[in-house]
């Protein structure tokens, strides 16, 4: 299953399947690539307006960076879909099989990886953001706060998917080291999420 492949409209009917894939960690990979995308077309919107002529280094980095990070993200969702199917697999191997443990410990452990770095992009996704809402047009700054709050929607989903899958894990170092690096990167992540919320009340947009 390539999520990248498909409209809108499929990958909806797909989710709302009774399947388990694609599940709460693809999803979370397509929110941050759609929020990647907002970043770059605020960034998109000021280049080339002598009131921000100032800000087109920063804006062009900001293009560079969403690029990637979009292209990553799409990629994570499918990722996401194979991951879980692995460990699908390994659960209905054999219990005589004297491997299986080890290759659902294995499968598990890749499954991890996928949220992981979700979270990592939409920590990365809020770092430009917060330059977007503050140096881009400030006709589309509710663009950048949209992409903030989606990009802090992923980061959620991915730690949700993490922490699930920590549960069926045994190796209590390998659980205490991913736990320990995840929660410095969500903790990077809370400081440009709050730095922002803050801009959103400097403007009058919320309350909340």
């Amino acid at each position: 299953m390539d999520i990248r492949k498909m409209t809108v409209e499929e990958l909806c009917y797909k989710v709302k399947e009774k399947t388990p894939v694609p599940g709460g960690g693809a999803v979370g990979a397509v929110a941050a690539a759609l929020a990647g995308a907002l970043n770059s077309m605020v960034a998109n919107l000021t280049l080339g307006k002598k009131k921000y002529e100032n800000y087109e280094g920063v804006m062009q980095e900001v293009l560079e960076n969403m690029e990637l990070i979009v292209e990553r993200s799409l990629k994570l969702s499918t990722e996401d879909v194979n991951a879980f199917d692995k460990v699908m697999s390994a659960f209905k191997l054999p219990k005589e099989d004297p491997d299986r443990e080890n290759k659902i410990q294995a499968a598990l452990k890749e499954a991890i990886r996928t949220p992981y770095e979700l979270i990592e992009q939409a920590r990365d996704i809020l770092k430009y953001s917060e330059i977007v809402a503050k140096w881009g047009n400030q006709n589309a700054v509710s663009d950048a706060f949209s992409a903030a709050e989606l990009a802090r929607a992923a980061c959620k989903i991915g730690e949700y998917n993490v922490m699930i899958n920590l549960k069926s894990i045994e190796d209590e170092s390998y659980k205490n080291k991913v736990l320990d690096e995840m929660y410095e990167v969500i903790g990077e992540a809370k400081v440009y999420y709050e730095r922002i919320r803050e801009l959103v009340k400097e403007n009058g947009f919320s309350k909340i």
